[in-house]
């Protein structure tokens, strides 16, 4: 059960980064706007990714758990 909430910290920390690197990219308008663009998007589904993970093991354990 640890390694799950290490997880949800990790997918959490990349959900907000990539979030403030998006609105950061698409609001300015300079030569780094695309980079940023790129980075957010991959940091955005790493961290959606890993939650997603994190949420699918979660469930299976309370299933085991159930029985």
């Amino acid at each position: 059960m640890p390694d799950n909430l290490v997880a949800l910290c990790f997918a959490s920390i990349c959900v907000l980064i990539g979030a403030v690197l998006l609105y950061d990219g698409v609001s300015t308008s300079d030569i780094t706007q695309t980079a940023r663009v790129i980075a957010g998007a991959a940091f955005l589904s790493l961290g959606l990714m890993a939650l997603w993970f994190a949420m699918k093991s979660r469930v299976e354990w309370s299933k085991v758990q159930e029985r």
